[in-house]
């Protein structure tokens, strides 16, 4: 490889997969050592890619043959995909994969987070990469007892926790509450319910507060998601508004006094920037509950609804964890294991 760049294509399902790719691709955009291709069949990763300046291709639904075109004149040194548990036929990091192994290229995968981890490398794990980037020491744990072989499996964190470690402090808006909502599809009770309990409860305990929707990534595009929560927000005594797509993540909860969701990405985000935060998962028991914040304390879990009002009233008299017992993940370089395991991989 010496002289010569080295060649990544970089596939992002969603959002979340891109966010664990933008600090690389940040790193190794202006780097002669790399050549990165960056392909999503997400619009709202192609726009996202355009905010940051990183080139996107998107692709619509395409063929497996299509991808194995694009491969082909590409001829990368290894195809580096995010993971999700989106269906065969549209998801492209799993079309990449299929063609990666026909065209015996190199692949890895990187996970992004500690929930539905097991559909994500199909049902009987068709779909693995020749090597996987996991979180941490845990999920390698659960990985190896879903059948994953690990010597494949490397320890690199998630990229997009480097930031959290030298996060600005905002002053907070003491009424501001953030609530992220996500799409459960048919799991019940769904969010929707979920959300109509979560304001029944504030409304009781802190009449005065305003509450922030931040839709999931994937879809606060989506005209129909966006107003599935219309009839409570006009039913409610609460100031409750519906953040923009524009509106960055971190800014909301930076300056939210308290996060609350059911089991996104985004409330263990919240955590390590040392916020209050509030996992509703009405159902749900603390031995199947996947939520790395949770499991470690950072944030409250809840999982009946008549627990909701009792934790609410409490929530702001518990001090929040030190933000030193986040540095596992936070001060962990994660990016530049990232870049390493690609030098090394290829080389």
């Amino acid at each position: 490889m010496k002289g010569k760049s080295i060649k990544i294509i970089f596939s992002a399902e969603q959002r979340g997969g891109f966010d664990v790719f933008l600090p690389v691709l940040k790193k190794i955009k202006h780097s002669k050592k790399f050549q990165p291709f960056l392909f999503s069949n997400n619009a709202n990763v192609f726009e996202f890619a355009k905010q940051h300046h990183i080139s996107c291709k998107r692709l619509n639904n395409p063929s497996v043959k299509k991808i194995v075109g694009i491969v082909k004149k590409i001829n990368p040194d290894i195809i580096l995909t995010d993971t999700n548990n989106t269906d065969v036929s549209v998801s492209i990091d799993k079309k990449f994969i299929k063609t990666a192994k026909k065209l015996h290229i190199p692949t890895a995968s990187i996970i992004d987070s500690w929930v539905d981890v097991k559909p994500r490398f199909g049902s009987t794990l068709e779909y693995l990469p020749d090597n996987i980037l996991a979180i941490d020491n845990e999920m390698k744990k659960y990985l190896i007892g879903m059948g994953v072989n690990p010597a494949i499996i490397m320890i690199t964190g998630n990229p997009r926790f480097d930031k959290f470690f030298k996060i600005n402090t905002v002053k907070e808006n003491k009424k501001l509450i953030a609530f992220y909502s996500q799409p459960l599809y048919e799991q019940k009770p769904n969010e929707v319910e979920i959300f109509k309990d979560i304001v029944g409860a504030i409304e009781k305990t802190y009449p005065d507060k305003e509450v922030m929707i931040k839709f999931h990534p994937s879809r606060e595009d989506n005209d129909k998601d966006r107003k599935k929560y219309d009839n409570i927000i006009k039913n409610s005594t609460l100031k409750i508004k519906k953040a923009t797509a524009n509106m960055a993540s971190e800014s909301i909860t930076k300056k939210a006094s308290l996060v609350i969701g059911i089991n996104s990405i985004a409330l263990v985000d919240a955590s390590l920037t040392g916020k209050r935060v509030i996992s509703y998962q009405p159902g749900m028991s603390k031995k199947s509950d996947t939520l790395r914040s949770n499991t470690h304390g950072w944030s409250i879990p809840v999982y009946k609804k008549s627990s909701l009002l009792p934790v609410l009233r409490d929530i702001f008299a518990k001090p929040v964890s030190p933000k030193k017992e986040f540095e596992k993940y936070t001060k962990n370089n994660s990016t530049d294991k990232v870049v390493g395991f690609i030098s090394n991989i290829v080389i």
